[in-house]
């Protein structure tokens, strides 16, 4: 009895010094696996409030852009000249022709099947222009090469072909009613009897906040749509009877006044009169 209770005592003994070990790899896993879930939580929590620091900076800075570009906006409206509503004077505007004292801008012009791009200098606000066509005129593919001068003086206006070396002068008093009427409607003054007019609000050209519009006028078989800067029509898109045609200013420079020489007929060019 005494050796079956000492060999039971034995046997314990040898499964409690075999158990120990094993129950310290036990609890050393699972301290390691606590250890690692924790590490895993902290580094969990941090990338979360990388996460949501680095969304509010987004956020901050996209408002800071909206704002930015509503400021801008507001200033471009307040900064709009009024629209021109006064008489017309040989196609010159007796006020202010330009909402800008003097520079140059370029335009392209398109009209069945040609393409154009002038430069425009102007002076006195507009009252003076020099209008140079040195380009390469495309229609339907063929290029033609052309080099012309087209000077206004208030009425007073040459036509010059530099390549020809020749050149005709004449006046302008006034202009057709009906060309008088559209580019009043254009630029802000009352429409004329049978025209339709479309206020389509203000839209952004080239940095320049410009008044919209859409004028239909039976009596010229015309449907266009006008982007105008004050006096200065940015942007002429539609249709004149058949022919679809497009005007636009590509781009304005105002940082000098073109030299005087722009608004002179140049030497050795015969005019005629």
């Amino acid at each position: 009895m005494i050796m079956k209770a000492f060999r039971n005592i034995l046997i314990l003994g040898v499964l409690a010094l075999w158990c120990i070990p094993v129950q310290a790899q036990v609890l050393n896993r699972i301290n390691r696996s606590v250890q690692n879930a924790a590490q895993n939580a902290a580094e969990r929590a941090a990338t979360k409030k990388a996460e949501e620091e680095v969304t509010k900076a987004i956020e901050k800075a996209f408002e800071a852009t909206e704002k930015s570009e509503a400021e801008k906006k507001e200033a471009a409206a307040k900064s709009a000249p009024e629209p021109y509503t006064g008489p017309m004077r040989g196609g010159v505007v007796d006020a202010v022709k330009f909402p800008f004292e003097h520079g140059s801008y370029i335009q392209a012009i398109e009209a069945l099947g040609i393409e154009m791009t002038t430069t425009v200098y102007f002076t006195r606000s507009g009252e003076w222009q020099a209008i140079e066509d040195k380009s390469e005129i495309k229609f339907f593919g063929i290029s033609t090469k052309v080099d012309k001068l087209h000077i206004i003086k208030g009425n007073q206006h040459w036509d010059l072909d530099l390549a020809e070396k020749t050149g005709t002068y004449y006046t302008i008093d006034s202009t057709p009613e009906e060309a008088d009427a559209v580019l009043k409607a254009a630029l802000g003054g009352e429409p004329t009897e049978g025209m339709e007019i479309t206020e389509l609000g203000q839209e952004n050209y080239l940095g320049y906040p410009c008044r919209k519009v859409h004028i239909k006028y039976p009596a010229l078989d015309m449907d266009v749509t006008c982007l105008s800067y004050g006096t200065l029509i940015m942007k002429n898109e539609g249709r004149i009877g058949p022919i679809r045609t497009s005007v636009k200013i590509l781009s304005v420079d105002t940082s000098a006044a073109p030299p005087a020489s722009k608004f002179e007929v140049p030497a050795g060019i015969h005019v005629d009169k």
